[in-house]
Parts: structure tokens; sequence; C-alpha cells
């Protein structure tokens, strides 16, 4: 796997091409740092979510949900899905104002891919997650610093079941054993 100051290179070349591509990205990165800090944004303890079995639930907030299927390398919300490519980074959040919308953002394009209840007290972070899809085929996922931190549940291909929690204001990252019920 990557090392942390990889992923953070990466991380910094695609915010920059963000914010040049992408108006919506700069002003949610923008606000998100003017409250935050310039430090704010950065990658939290990576989690593997390739060689996993279909779906792995991503919480984002309290109850905003996607889906990742390793088996499709889809990310897929209620409204859109994004096709998740080797070499690319894809950057997950809302736009500011918050018009109650997911976006990815990605080399590619700009994509809806949920519908939030602004009316809930914790709603994704403008700049709030990121997949990472390395060439060597592993996908990743990490928290950025979100202020309302990240939930993923799901299953490893051996099969091991996980969930993982990027717990917010500072983040630190629980997971959870969970242990074998039934003797295979």
């Amino acid at each position: 796997m990557q090392s942390l100051s990889s992923l953070e290179s990466k991380l910094g070349t695609v915010v920059g091409d963000f914010r040049k591509k992408y108006p919506s990205f700069d002003e949610s990165f923008s606000t998100y740092t003017g409250q935050y800090g310039e430090g704010a944004v950065k990658v939290y303890e990576p989690f593997k979510v390739s060689d996993t079995i279909d779906p792995v639930v991503m919480i984002l907030g309290r109850t905003t949900s996607l889906f990742y299927k390793d088996s499709r390398r889809l990310l897929s919300g209620s409204v859109n899905s994004v096709l998740i490519e080797s070499g690319n980074v894809y950057v997950m959040g809302r736009r500011e104002p918050p018009d109650s919308k997911l976006i990815v953002w990605s080399a590619k394009e700009e994509t809806e891919v949920e519908q939030y209840d602004s009316r809930i007290r914790i709603i994704p972070s403008r700049i709030h997650a990121a997949i990472f899809a390395l060439e060597d085929g592993a996908v990743l996922f990490a928290d950025l610093g979100s202020s309302s931190g990240s939930i993923l549940a799901g299953e490893t291909s051996k099969p091991e079941p996980f969930i993982t929690l990027y717990a917010a204001p500072r983040v630190d990252v629980h997971r959870v054993p969970i242990e074998t019920k039934y003797a295979r």
C-alpha cells in the first residue's frame, strides 16, 4: 500500500487541479479551510475497500449513505454513480452554500451522487473524504478530517467483517472487531 505522504501528495495535486476546474470545489475548499484552518484537509488512516464483498457501506456525516461495489468498481448513491478508475483520486463533499447534494469531484467530472436532508444537525462536510484508486488496483477510502466523521461497514473477501469509524471533531479512527459467531 502507498505511504501516507504519497497519498497526501496526490491529494494536494488534485485539490489544486479541482480548484481551477470546478468553481463549486474551490468555494467548498476555501470556506472549509477558512473556517477550520489551512491544514484542516489531510488524509487520515486510509482503509482498503478493494478486495471486499459487495457492497461496502460508506456513511458520511450521520445519515448520508453511499455504496462501493468492488466487483464493478462503482461508487453509488440514490442519485447517480461514479466508476472508480485506476490512477485517479475522487473527492467527496458538498457545495457551499449547501444545496442538499453530496458531490464527487474527479478529473472527469463533478457528479451529484446523493441527496442529504439539510435539516439534520450533522451533514457531510464541504470537503469530506477521498477515494484513491491506485495504479496497482487497490482502492482506498480516507476521511479528510471532516468535521462530521465517516463510517465504513462491510466484509473483506477473506471473509472478515469490519466497521471503521472516523470520529470527529478531531479524527480518531476506531476499528470494531467482529468475532465469528458460527464456525465454518
